[in-house]
């Protein structure tokens, strides 16, 4: 962390805080000199502490004083790691109640991995971190919690869609506070090797939430299994041949899986089936294979189901009897499934094969009102895709009218070629 010079610094403080370099600069002239010497010059420090002022809208000087005081004294003569840590703790003391267990839930990724908001707030919901104001849509309410944590400089943007961030980072050291916090609260328990996997099975207290981001083996899975029947949370990250024994996870709400593109491996979920409470479940793996059970109609409560992978050979049929399923991503080659019209709850939708579909589908799509996403993968050229399913299909999407996106991608294919 390199330190910045002094004007530098301040032009960092009082754009974050005020919009502009220049603005209340002549009433808090005195006292942002202090905070800037505390802060040492450290774009991190400075940034949060900036932040933190700025969700205060009154901007009193008491309130800086308040802030300037928490800091100490010994901020101004040793700004390095202890001190710096005592900064970030500061802005996660200020942090409003119902924003910390989604700040923590952070701690879920692995350090400097790209996030994806919607990955994330769905999460948040479906672990019932997100309050519902007086009707409000859950992933509008959690979204704005997003926001919020990138305001109070917690959090990194990244890559931004029509001026909404979609993606995040999150900064090593605040991932250190967000890992220590877990770790005082037995908020998230992370494994890097095989001595983690242990020291689980071993503690006094029930493991929450669990994030694997190791090569740990499968011989740890019995073993670990007796330390962890209170997950709510289980993600999987890397090239891990660990299997997360399924059926002995029955309070399971968030399961997610993500491998690197090229990693070959079989993700046996088959019994997700008797996962009662699972919300969200996601699987980032190109070239794996992933086993479903043959029915899901069993998951009542499921929310979000992406599956990113190989084409999977036995598709459950009964998917459209889930009525709270909003999110359904499926995999390549996948039709979009028989009496789709059932699925009124859908707000987001991807079928990347529309080749073989029937009309009676392609028309079914028009009775999902609530439809706020479509992608869809058209062939321009395929016996199946006649100019009636065309029509249809054309006929479908514009009686769609709570629709915000539309991606359709055009392919063609033919004499069993794709181009």
């Amino acid at each position: 962390m390199k330190p910045l010079r002094e004007q530098d610094s301040r032009r960092l403080f009082f754009n974050r805080v005020f919009g502009s370099e220049n603005v209340g600069s002549v009433q808090f002239k005195e006292i942002s000199v202090e905070i800037l010497k505390k802060c040492g010059g450290l774009p991190l420090a400075i940034i949060t502490i900036a932040s933190l002022l700025a969700c205060h809208e009154a901007g009193s000087s008491n309130e800086w004083e308040s802030i300037n005081n928490s800091l100490g004294a010994k901020f101004a003569t040793k700004p390095i790691l202890e001190e710096m840590r005592g900064i970030l703790n500061l802005s996660y003391t200020h942090l409003l109640i119902h924003l910390r267990p989604c700040f923590l839930y952070l701690g879920m990724y692995p350090e400097d991995r790209l996030i994806i908001r919607d990955d994330l707030v769905r999460q948040w919901i479906a672990e019932g971190f997100v309050c519902n104001l007086h009707g409000a849509d859950l992933e509008d309410v959690a979204k704005s919690y997003f926001v919020e944590l990138i305001n109070r400089g917690l959090i990194q943007p990244e890559k931004t869609c029509y001026g909404d961030v979609i993606t995040c980072r999150i900064h090593y050291m605040m991932l250190d506070l967000i890992l220590s916090k877990s770790t005082e609260d037995n908020f998230i328990s992370v494994a890097y090797k095989h001595e983690d996997m242990a020291r689980f099975n071993s503690c006094e207290y029930k493991v929450r939430r669990f994030s694997l981001q190791s090569s740990v083996g499968g011989a740890m899975s019995k073993a670990l299994a007796t330390s962890m029947p209170q997950v709510r949370s289980y993600t999987q990250f890397g090239e891990s041949k660990y299997m997360l024994p399924l059926p002995q996870f029955k309070y399971l709400r968030v399961l997610a899986f993500e491998f690197p593109f090229n990693w070959k491996t079989t993700i046996d979920l088959r019994a997700t089936g008797h996962l009662f409470l699972l919300r969200y479940l996601k699987v980032s793996a190109l070239s794996a294979e992933v086993a479903l059970p043959a029915e899901i109609q069993g998951l009542v409560h499921l929310e979000t189901l992406e599956l990113h992978c190989r084409p999977i050979q036995r598709f459950p049929s009964d998917i459209t009897c889930l009525a709270n399923l909003f999110h359904l991503i499926l995999p390549e080659c996948t039709l979009l499934p028989e009496g789709i019209q059932n699925m009124k709850s859908v707000s987001t939708l991807h079928c990347s094969d529309m080749s073989e579909s029937s009309l009676k589908e392609i028309k079914g799509l028009s009775e999902l009102t609530n439809l706020k996403e479509l992608k869809l993968r058209v062939p321009t050229y395929y016996p199946g895709m006649t100019i009636e399913c065309f029509d249809a299909l054309l006929s479908s999407i514009g009686m769609l009218r709570n629709l915000k996106h539309l991606s359709l991608e055009c392919w063609h294919k033919y004499d069993g070629y794709d181009s």
